[in-house]
C-alpha cells in the first residue's frame, strides 16, 4: 500500500472511530477545555491528513510542471483511447473533487449561517429596544426583557449580546451573578463561533461521524467550560441552583442559553469539587487526537505493505 493511500485510510478511520472515544472522554476527563481542544485537533488532523494523502496521490512526480504534464497526458489518453489513469491518480482525482465539493459547501453554509445570525442578532437588538432596557451599556451589554420566567442567553457578534428576563433579576444574588458570569464566559470565550464552525462542518460533511456529531458535543463542552468559569467565580452551589431555576427556559436557535445542553450531565459534574486542571492533561489529550490519523496511517501502511 502506498503512503498516500495509507494517509487517506488513516483519516477516514479516525473520522469514523474518534467521535465515540471523544464523547466517552467528556465523562472521564475533568477538564472540558482538554476535550474541546481534542475535538478540534481531531477535526484539523483528519482534514489535513486526508488533504496530504490526496496531494501525494496527485503528485507522483517531483516538480509541479512535470505533474501537470503527467496529469494532462493521462487525461488525453482517457479521452482519446479510453485508457484510464493508474489507480493512485484516479483516487487522487476523486479525492480532489471531494475536497473541492467539501470546501465549496463549507463556504456556502458559512455565509448562509453568518447572514442568518447577523439578522437574528439585529432582530434581538430591535426587540429589546422596543420592549426592554439596557442594564449595562459597557462592552458586554446586558439587556433585560419583561418576562416573568427566568431566562438568559447570549448571542455572539463583534460586541456580543447578553439577554436576561426580569425573572432572572428576581433570583438570589448568587444565582444571578452565576447566570451573568456563565453567559459572559460564552462571549469572552468565543463559544458561539466554536459552535458555528462545528455546525458548518456538519452541514458540509454530514456523512462523517466526526463532523456530524461535532455540533452537539461542542454545545455541551462550551457549556461545561462556562460552568467551570462561573463555579470558580461564584461557587458551584450557585451555578447548580441557577441551572435548575432556568432549566427548560425558551431561547432563540443561534443563542447559547444558560440551561439547554444536557443539564443532568452538567449538574453531576458540578457536584464534584472544582480544581485547577493540570497543564499536562490539557496538552496530552489534544496531542493524542492530533497524531491519531498519522499513527493509524503508519499502522495501515505497515500491515498492508506487501
Amino acid at each position: 500500500m502506498s503512503p498516500a493511500i495509507a494517509l487517506v485510510v488513516g483519516a477516514l478511520v479516525v473520522a469514523w472511530l474518534a467521535p465515540a472515544l471523544l464523547e466517552r472522554a467528556v465523562g472521564r476527563v475533568r477538564d472540558p477545555v482538554a476535550v474541546l481542544l481534542a475535538w478540534w485537533g481531531s477535526l484539523a488532523a483528519v482534514l489535513l491528513t486526508f488533504a496530504a494523502g490526496v496531494v501525494l496521490l496527485l503528485t507522483p512526480v517531483n516538480s509541479v510542471e512535470a505533474w501537470a504534464g503527467h496529469l494532462a497526458h493521462h487525461c488525453w489518453l482517457a479521452v482519446r483511447h479510453g485508457r484510464l489513469p493508474v489507480h493512485d491518480e484516479l483516487l487522487g482525482v476523486a479525492g480532489m473533487v471531494g475536497g473541492a465539493v467539501l470546501t465549496t459547501r463549507c463556504v456556502v453554509v458559512a455565509l448562509r449561517q453568518w447572514r442568518a445570525q447577523r439578522e437574528s442578532r439585529q432582530a434581538h437588538q430591535d426587540l429589546v429596544t422596543l420592549l426592554g432596557e439596557t442594564l449595562t451599556p459597557e462592552c458586554e451589554p446586558v439587556l433585560c426583557v419583561p418576562h416573568g420566567a427566568p431566562l438568559a442567553y447570549s448571542v455572539g457578534g463583534r460586541r456580543g449580546l447578553l439577554v436576561v428576563s426580569a425573572g432572572v433579576l428576581r433570583l438570589p444574588a448568587a444565582q444571578r451573578a452565576a447566570v451573568l458570569c456563565h453567559e459572559r464566559a460564552h462571549l469572552r470565550g468565543r463559544h458561539h463561533l466554536i459552535v458555528a464552525l462545528a455546525e458548518v462542518l456538519a452541514a458540509a460533511a454530514p456523512w462523517a461521524p466526526l463532523t456530524r456529531r461535532a455540533p452537539r458535543a461542542m454545545r455541551l463542552l462550551v457549556e461545561l467550560c462556562a460552568d467551570a468559569v462561573a463555579a470558580r467565580a461564584c461557587g458551584a452551589p450557585a451555578v447548580r441552583a441557577a441551572l435548575i431555576a432556568l432549566n427548560g427556559a425558551p431561547h432563540p436557535a443561534p443563542a447559547l442559553p444558560m440551561a439547554a445542553a444536557d443539564v443532568p450531565t452538567r449538574l453531576r459534574r458540578l457536584h464534584t469539587k472544582a480544581a485547577d486542571y493540570p497543564t499536562s492533561a490539557r496538552v496530552a489529550l489534544p496531542l493524542a487526537a492530533v497524531f491519531a490519523p498519522a499513527l493509524v496511517s503508519a499502522v495501515t501502511a505497515i500491515m498492508f505493505c506487501g
